[in-house]
């Protein structure tokens, strides 16, 4: 394995050669080309969105549930993972959009809001000694909204959660904005989801298996890298990819909706997870990877589950966090469960001596608005870069974007199943130990993940080391921050 910064844009040059001349990929190549035609375009097509919108909408309604008895005792399965305490997420979280003509419209939790704990009632502090018109909370309760309990006790006394059944997306807007100038730090309770609306038309193509590229172990303890995401495949594959990720707790379901059962189809995100694994992988073998379910199987999740998550990640020894999600938000500004988890991260950090680095994905938005967590100061943000080398008309870019690699035409492994006709006017079948083809900056990120993981084996870097010497590695572009060239595209 070589690593050299002086070589700048592509400092594993050998390591991960692209496809030989010898195959034919002219069909797969037209395929990719319009996933990111299609990722420039959404942007300007308004309908395609919100009928997309609508119908991930539908597919979450809840049916009526009918009456059971109560067992006796509590499934063994459902015990053990009690125990362990591995996420249940079997409450599918519901939202609501703001539609914009151009650009993409603005997820929220439904009937939810978040505030600061601080900003909501002054906590912590005894009760007298607060000044009660101060704080938000006598509004709040005048709007007739309920403080509700965070399932994430790290975030208790920082984050609180209001909810109003009735209250719509707009009016819900509104009060966030009211209380915002008033001088608090409240928000709406965003959606970060894996891409926006988009990426799902199309979907990921068939491709034959990427090659096993040789790993020289390195003298160093291999990360631990945790990946935020939509859970890992429950099959182990034939080909021994992946087999080392703990599956408990955490599985890509695949086909949950529409609810109550299925459709017998994979869902619009389904196996995001497992292709963003089996690029970690690619590059750094010999990894420690755990994917924790945060977003389910169409590609939704809110960011008080995807800040638990990172919490928990972190808690249980992860090095590095990937985050191939994430938002756009109202004014711009940073979702408040998640800067509060990388808060309590940092403590973290600070108590035990540990140093833990985040890479998350720049966005799929074709502008130059924050998209968060990336936009984050802590935060690696990797945008996308065609295989050229060049910038992604498609991907998300601006000052605050940390670095960029190639995000067009990706090969990792993914899942079994056949794609709706609701995404792809030409459904795919995925047979058993399945690879596929997909774009994003979902697949940029991992692979700075990897790489880092990667560096901090081989060589011993620090995790801090690390990243310090692969930035300094790259090409400098123009808001797409360091260019580095690790994996090949399409």
């Amino acid at each position: 394995m070589r690593f050299d910064e002086g070589n700048k844009g592509d400092p594993f040059g050998g390591d991960f050669p692209g496809r030989p001349d010898r195959e034919s990929w002219d069909e797969l190549a037209a395929g990719v080309q319009r996933q990111v035609i299609e990722l420039a375009q959404r942007r300007y097509e308004p309908a395609v969105r919100h009928e997309m919108l609508r119908l991930l909408q539908q597919r979450r309604q809840q049916p009526e549930p009918e009456p059971e008895p109560e067992p006796e005792h509590e499934p063994e399965h459902e015990q053990r993972e009690q125990r362990s305490g591995s996420p249940r997420h079997d409450h599918i979280t519901q939202f609501d959009y703001l539609p914009v003509e151009v650009g993409f419209d603005t997820l929220l939790v439904r009937g939810e809001l978040l505030i600061t704990a601080q900003d909501y009632d002054g906590r912590p502090g005894p009760a007298d000694e607060r000044r009660q018109d101060r704080y938000a909370k006598g509004y709040l309760d005048a709007l007739h909204m309920d403080a509700g309990e965070l399932n994430c006790p790290e975030l208790h006394g920082r984050v609180v959660r209001l909810t109003h059944p009735h209250m719509g997306p707009h009016e819900l807007s509104d009060v966030a904005k009211n209380l915002r100038t008033r001088g608090f730090a409240a928000s709406l309770s965003n959606i970060t989801p894996t891409a926006p609306v988009g990426k799902a038309i199309g979907g990921p193509l068939p491709t034959p298996p990427a090659s096993s590229y040789h790993n020289d172990p390195g003298s160093g303890k291999p990360a631990k890298v945790a990946i935020i995401d939509t859970g890992i495949a429950a099959e182990i594959r034939a080909d021994g990819w992946l087999d080392d990720v703990p599956r408990n707790g955490n599985i890509d379901r695949l086909d949950t909706f529409p609810l109550p059962a299925g459709d017998g189809y994979l869902d619009f995100d389904a196996g995001h997870g497992t292709f963003v694994a089996g690029i970690v992988q690619h590059i750094a073998p010999d990894a420690k990877i755990r994917v924790y379910r945060a977003v389910d199987s169409d590609g939704i999740a809110s960011e008080v589950t995807v800040a638990c998550e990172m919490i928990r990640a972190v808690k249980e020894g992860a090095e590095i966090l990937n985050l191939s999600l994430g938002c756009q938000t109202q004014d711009n500004l940073p979702p408040i469960a998640i800067r509060a988890a990388l808060d309590v991260i940092r403590e973290l950090e600070q108590t035990e001596g540990r140093e833990v680095i985040i890479v998350a994905a720049a966005g799929n938005y074709a502008d130059t608005t924050p998209c968060w967590p990336g936009a984050f100061r802590r935060v690696v943000s990797v945008a996308g870069l065609a295989p050229d080398m060049l910038p992604s008309t498609w991907s998300t870019r601006g000052f605050w974007v940390t670095c960029s690699t190639i995000g067009q035409g990706l090969r990792s492994t993914y899942v079994e199943g056949r794609e709706s006709y609701l995404v792809d006017a030409d459904p795919h079948d995925f047979p058993l130990d399945a690879w596929a083809v997909w774009s994003g900056t979902s697949f940029a990120a991992p692979q700075i993940t990897g790489a880092l993981a990667r560096l901090h084996e081989k060589y011993e870097y620090p995790l801090r080391e690390a990243l310090v010497r692969l930035l300094a590695a790259g090409r400098p572009i123009p808001q797409f921050g360091q260019a580095l060239k690790i994996l090949p595209g399409i």
